[in-house]
């Protein structure tokens, strides 16, 4: 097993001592549980797989009305599809205990390395979505998951931020004559990161930062969209007015917040830090104590351990956790007016 890690980033000097003496000799037993838990995995997925073969083979052989080639393909093919989504979703399954098992191992000894950190995978004490949804930052959802919770400071900046997917559950009731009752279906509204950053004295009103959609914008707030029923604020700033509409309850004190060089970071965070082109996946807002961010990201936040890769090869996923933790880092710099890849 490869017991060494390379230092890439600033923010990992010094950590390929705390690897070699504190991550690496658990290794091996590491190693152990993921061996155990592929094995389940397997298996499961294997039984699931053959049930749904032999559901196929069954309706096949013993069922009525196949008609043709196409009806008996037909016959094997859709067991055995629901048989491949259950060994997809028990696969899944032993894939996060692997995953949950790594950061357990590993996380405390990076956030005890870079200190003034925490890390919680479950998102236990969860994360204020009631008011991020009540400003406008997101919108109404019916069920948001969220996981890899990371709270901290950074120059002496408190902050906090999640993974999060919001979700839109709607359901239609069918007609009396309609045997299959309710449909229901999905929409995810938002997939990516949530954070909040405390801010030095509390925000006296509230601001709402929202892309500027142009004539979909009137619509919003004729239909009274969460937060543009406040004011609309001209901040004199072309770029951002471009790319951004601000909302605010009080107009005095929200142009005393959004100066020009806040603005001007606030764009760097949109088009640098998002996973979207330009500036299109931030939408942000403060609210008294707090300045609250949503950016759009495919990327998983914080993830570490694939069942199929070896525990000896963690050292891609340890940059990947440094990685995600320089972004809010990053993130907190340029709000403070520096950009570290001027």
């Amino acid at each position: 097993m490869s017991m060494s890690f390379t230092e890439r980033a600033p923010i990992e000097k010094g950590f390929a001592e705390v690897f070699g003496t504190r991550i690496a000799p658990r290794l091996s037993e590491l190693e152990n549980r993921r061996q155990a838990l592929l094995k389940t995995a397997r298996r499961h997925a294997g039984l699931a797989l053959a049930a749904g073969a032999a559901l196929g083979l069954l309706f096949v052989t013993f069922g009525t009305g196949t008609q043709g080639i196409g009806g008996v393909i037909a016959g094997f093919a859709i067991p055995l599809a629901f048989g491949a989504v259950g060994a997809l979703l028990l696969w899944r399954r032993q894939a996060a205990k692997w995953s949950g098992s790594v950061a357990r191992t590993v996380m405390p000894d990076v956030c005890d390395f870079l200190g003034d950190i925490s890390f919680d995978p479950e998102a236990i004490k969860g994360f204020p979505l009631e008011r991020m949804q009540k400003l406008g930052v997101i919108r109404r959802f019916s069920r948001a998951e969220i996981s890899d919770r990371l709270e901290g400071r950074w120059r002496d900046t408190p902050f906090e931020i999640v993974e999060a997917e919001l979700i839109s559950t709607k359901e239609r009731r069918g007609t009396s004559d309609d045997r299959h009752g309710t449909d229901r279906s999905e929409t995810t509204l938002f997939k990516g990161l949530l954070m909040r950053v405390g801010v030095p004295e509390p925000i006296p009103t509230r601001i709402l930062l929202v892309r500027n959609y142009g004539p979909g914008n009137k619509l919003m707030e004729m239909f009274g969209a969460t937060g543009r029923d406040l004011p609309k604020i001209e901040t004199g700033h072309e770029a951002f007015d471009r790319a951004f509409t601000a909302y605010a309850a009080d107009a005095e004190t929200a142009r005393k917040v959004l100066v020009p060089g806040f603005l001007d970071s606030f764009l760097r965070i949109a088009e640098a830090e998002s996973g979207r082109p330009g500036a299109q996946g931030l939408e942000a807002g403060f609210h008294d104590e707090s300045f609250f961010m949503a950016l759009e990201r495919d990327d998983d936040f914080f993830a570490m351990g694939r069942l199929t890769v070896p525990a000896d090869e963690i050292e891609d996923d340890l940059h990947g956790v440094f990685a995600d933790i320089a972004t809010a880092r990053r993130i907190i710099d340029r709000l403070h007016g520096d950009h570290p890849d001027d």
